[in-house]
């Protein structure tokens, strides 16, 4: 799912969301909130059904919900006191406000270059994007193999380069265990605990307007 309102863009199946060109953090819990609220816009959800999704096989307080909301609020810039987007259904769940949600097609304000797995494509934004299996993590790694914080990749002025961050079990780009800072390349395969990534870059200009998505 990909989709744009106002000056948000939320790419599901990069599990990026963008404001104003500009790539914004959500946690892994308020990134799957605001995801489930735009599948089933414009219908309410209770909190029962919020939580049985979020939480399938574990007992969590309704305090936590709140917490998420306001998050994604923070995040697409919508207004607690006169929502645009996000609507408390009071003494029920939360709703998603449909009408200015529209088909994002090929997300422009992406990044040049991404990464890819079996997972699917994920984009690399410019800057510091952080590899793990943490939640605040830029490209989130679910695995016991993977460290909370395990790799590092920078994107800046057109080079890529990555880190390890002290991981327990390495990482290794070509099969090289990464020590330092190593500078990426066309397809270079890298490894992050049981995860095989391949980097790779795109010509930004040339391919913006004639992207079709992933």
């Amino acid at each position: 799912m990909r989709v744009r309102f106002s000056d948000v863009v939320f790419d599901g199946d990069a599990r990026q969301l963008y404001r104003q060109n500009a790539a914004v953090h959500l946690t892994g819990k308020a990134f799957e909130l605001l995801k489930l609220l735009l599948e089933r816009r414009p219908n309410a959800l209770s909190k029962g059904q919020i939580q049985d999704h979020l939480w399938p096989d574990t007992f969590v307080s309704e305090a936590n919900l709140p917490s998420l909301v306001s998050e994604i609020r923070d995040a697409i810039g919508d207004d607690a006191r006169e929502p645009r987007f996000l609507r408390t259904v009071f003494g029920f769940g939360y709703a998603f406000n449909g009408d200015e949600v529209s088909d994002a097609g090929a997300v422009a304000t992406r990044g040049a270059c991404w990464l890819t797995s079996e997972l699917g494509r994920v984009w690399l934004v410019e800057g510091e994007n952080v590899l793990g299996r943490g939640e605040d993590s830029s490209v989130v790694l679910e695995s016991t193999t993977v460290s909370r914080h395990h790799a590092r990749i920078t994107v800046r002025d057109g080079v890529a380069q990555i880190e390890d961050l002290n991981s327990k079990n390495g990482t290794y780009v070509e099969d090289e265990l990464v020590t330092g800072t190593r500078i990426l390349q066309q397809d270079d395969r890298i490894r992050v605990g049981s995860f095989l990534l391949t980097f790779q870059w795109r010509d930004l200009d040339a391919s913006t307007s004639t992207a079709t998505g992933v």
